[in-house]
């Protein structure tokens, strides 16, 4: 139903983090069966995997609103994962099936849930995941915002540190 070229037109992601090689089965704001062949010499990373249906649920809540630039677009935000259990390693050579479910969407979050599968082994189970649209703009303020709280936290505690001792004695 949909290949690389098209799911980039939705999302953002590139190569090498691009993760999502074809959709086969898209029901708008319900469903989504997408899937990456792992390539390499080594199993897939349980990051990655993770990474990967991740993925596959951007492609489904934003099919119809595509991203695929995040300055002007904005950035899409994985607010909690809840639940996650992971199977067996997805080795070199296997494809991995993700199955997304849309539970709900208000405004710019999204709530779904699913599993990925390698033949008839789940390899991964997401209770939910919350997820969210975020503009540029709000989370570089956000990013100024924590980077002023820790500056001031750190001021703090030098000004409640007694001054350093210096070695050797005056002349």
């Amino acid at each position: 139903m949909m290949d690389i070229e098209e799911i980039r037109r939705i999302i953002p992601h590139r190569p090498p983090m691009l993760l999502v090689d074809r959709v086969t089965e898209l029901v708008p704001r319900r469903r989504l069966v997408g899937s990456l062949t792992v390539g390499g010499d080594r199993p897939l990373p349980m990051s990655l995997l993770l990474e990967s249906w991740g993925q596959a649920a951007l492609v489904l809540i934003r099919h119809d609103r595509p991203m695929p630039n995040v300055l002007t677009d904005g950035v899409p935000v994985a607010g909690v994962f809840e639940h996650v259990r992971f199977g067996r390693p997805v080795l070199p050579g296997e494809t991995v099936e993700h199955h997304v479910t849309m539970n709900r969407l208000v405004a710019d979050t999204a709530f779904v849930t699913g599993e990925s599968v390698v033949g008839s082994d789940v390899v991964l189970r997401i209770g939910r995941l919350v997820g969210a649209m975020r503009s540029v703009e709000s989370l570089r303020a956000s990013l100024d915002a924590a980077a002023l709280d820790r500056q001031a936290a750190a001021d703090r505690k030098a000004a409640a540190q007694p001054p350093a001792a210096t070695s050797g004695a005056a002349r």
